[in-house]
């Protein structure tokens, strides 16, 4: 058999073979070839085209016969190297852990901090949210919410007050309209989107993912996802 083809027979099989250990997480009830599946899965979007292509060259390579000893058609250069992507892209999704913040980078406070003085240093930074750590675990978050509502309930700031002080505006529920869920750093990334994507509350969204061990609400924080690290490609 010629070499290409062999070639992306053998990986068209792998692929079919990722493809059914990945679906059944969420399509595993519906009809049709494990191929057929996927192309309706919207992971697979960007990729659909060509992979449809590929699966119409298959079924010419494996259905028709061959032309005086040859096959009927020759995979084209990029499809080996396209079906490895897609193997790939199934058997090794991205994780949280590959795109959060990780702890090291983060501007974090403490109670001791000056309000303040945070306040200033995250508008230097262009943060609008950041965490309150005690022994590194998250006791709350300092964000521009609370700001808003220190000014509407007329706390009186002055360059002595410490994040302790204000510690009830601080907690992970004092604002209804910004919600905060703790997750795993093995958690994959898809299911970080989807926890972005889905809706709490019409006016509610999660503004960040807090990653923890096991995602632990009392465990060191390791890491922070924001829906703008989901986005990255």
């Amino acid at each position: 058999m010629n070499k290409e083809v062999s070639e992306f027979l053998e990986n068209y099989r792998r692929l079919d073979a990722a493809a059914a250990v990945f679906l059944p997480r969420d399509s595993g009830g519906k009809s049709g070839s494990v191929i057929s599946r996927l192309l309706r899965h919207p992971k697979i979007a960007p990729y659909r085209e060509e992979l449809d292509c590929c699966r119409e060259v298959r079924n010419l390579l494996t259905h028709e016969v061959s032309v005086e000893g040859a096959p009927p058609i020759i995979p084209g250069a990029g499809m080996n190297p396209f079906l490895l992507k897609l193997i790939d892209l199934l058997e090794n999704p991205v994780r949280v852990s590959q795109r959060m913040t990780p702890r090291a980078r983060l501007y974090t406070v403490a109670p001791e901090t000056r309000v303040l003085s945070a306040m200033r240093e995250m508008e230097k930074r262009n943060l609008s949210r950041v965490p309150c750590l005690v022994q590194e675990r998250v006791e709350g978050i300092l964000s521009t919410e609370t700001a808003s509502r220190l000014l509407v309930e007329k706390f009186p700031l002055t360059e002595e007050t410490t994040v302790g002080e204000i510690s009830p505006y601080l907690s992970l529920d004092a604002v209804s309209t910004a919600v905060y869920r703790f997750v795993s750093p093995d958690t994959l990334l898809d299911e970080a989107e989807s926890l972005f994507s889905h809706a709490y509350g019409r006016n509610t969204k999660i503004r960040a993912l807090l990653v923890t061990e096991n995602g632990a609400t009392h465990a060191p924080l390791l890491g922070i996802l924001s829906p703008y690290d989901v986005m990255e490609k």
